[in-house]
């Protein structure tokens, strides 16, 4: 699993996204991809702003499947 967000010194994650924009829009844990057992990767929003995936927005609370080659934003 590979943890999205904004690094603190209590909160470590495995992609800052803080080094990319203002630090202050970005949850501490905006997303978490993950690996299921048949292959598939999905990616789960658990942050307040949505994360684009293809250009499609993906609200705080929900997961969507990633395909060969999507594109992840997390617009600031």
């Amino acid at each position: 699993q590979i943890t999205l967000g904004r690094a603190t010194k209590d909160n470590q994650i495995d992609v800052d996204l803080a080094l990319e924009g203002p630090a202050w829009k970005i949850s501490r844990k905006q997303g978490v991809i993950k690996l299921k057992n048949n292959g598939d990767f999905f990616i789960a929003n658990e942050g307040r702003r949505p994360i684009y995936i293809d250009g499609r927005p993906v609200l705080g609370g929900n997961k969507w499947k990633l395909n060969n080659n999507s594109v992840v934003e997390v617009k600031f």
